[in-house]
């Protein structure tokens, strides 16, 4: 549906706005830890163990574990994301359901909630970070490497945690939109959704097995997985039942999918894949 493409084009705008912020404030943090390397590379330490220890605490700093009496810059930019997105949620919502619109708004606590959550899968890239580089620089000291040399390889894994971070971003944002759109259906008294799938390049066979699918309301949530584009629409039943084109809609919309992703994955690869047990179509 071009409704939801044009959310889904607006969605990635402010993705890609908050993923530009917060590569700016990992690299701000990196500069810094660069500098506490420095340090610890000139510092001749007696005992190498109380060195590895200086360098993790430092460079567990990369992303400071979260505390909720302090909003720090992570905080800021994964809160406005979540926030973006759950009103986009709101809004397509209530642009798709065939009923009446409704106010319906989402707490201030929720919002907090899932940055706090986007902030602890950060927080897990950060901590793997620290790990691996005072691995690097511990060996390098040893080697009698370069400081520069040690730097570039520390550059590499920061380079691993804003891949990461992408994907956090991205994964994050869909489900706020979700879970806003859910909480609209909900207040509506919608029983059922269709799976909307995006009908090009970014379809994949795990999406594309349950485009067009109707499911009962809250026993199928999206993301589907890490990145995953793909969209919980109202559906009508009596609707259906008194508009062909309607009740079309859904079958049409697989066979648009198919045309990017020929083979989809079956329901019980899908449940090998993710070890869950999937929800059943309702038809």
């Amino acid at each position: 549906m071009d409704l939801l493409e044009r959310y889904n084009a607006l969605l990635r705008t402010t993705e890609d706005g908050t993923i530009t912020l917060l590569n700016r404030v990992l690299d701000q943090s990196f500069n810094r830890l660069v500098r506490r390397t420095r340090i610890h590379m000139r510092a001749g330490y007696a005992d190498p163990a109380q060195r590895n220890l200086a360098l993790l605490q430092d460079f567990r700093q990369l992303i400071p574990a979260y505390r909720p009496d302090r909003i720090d810059a992570y905080d800021r930019l994964l809160r406005n994301l979540a926030a973006d997105a759950s009103a986009r949620g709101l809004d397509v919502a209530a642009q798709l359901s065939p009923r009446e619109r409704i106010d319906v708004s989402i707490p201030l606590e929720a919002t907090a909630a899932a940055a706090a959550q986007a902030r602890g899968f950060l927080k897990k890239h950060g901590d793997k970070f620290a790990l691996d580089s005072a691995e690097v620089v511990s060996r390098g000291i040893l080697e009698g490497r370069p400081t520069d040399s040690v730097v570039r390889d520390m550059r590499l894994r920061l380079g691993i945690v804003k891949s990461r971070a992408e994907t956090i971003v991205r994964t994050e944002s869909i489900r706020a939109y979700a879970e806003a759109s859910n909480q609209y259906y909900s207040a509506q008294g919608i029983e059922f959704v269709s799976v909307y799938v995006a009908a090009d390049e970014r379809a994949c066979p795990v999406c594309s097995s349950r485009a067009g699918l109707i499911y009962k309301r809250g026993s199928i949530k999206v993301p589907f997985h890490p990145r995953c584009r793909c969209f919980l629409s109202p559906w009508d039943s009596a609707l259906a039942s008194i508009d062909i084109d309607y009740a079309k809609a859904p079958s049409r919309h697989r066979e648009e999918v198919k045309r990017y992703v020929p083979h989809p994955l079956s329901d019980q690869l899908q449940r090998s894949v993710f070890e869950a047990q999937a929800p059943v179509p309702v038809q």
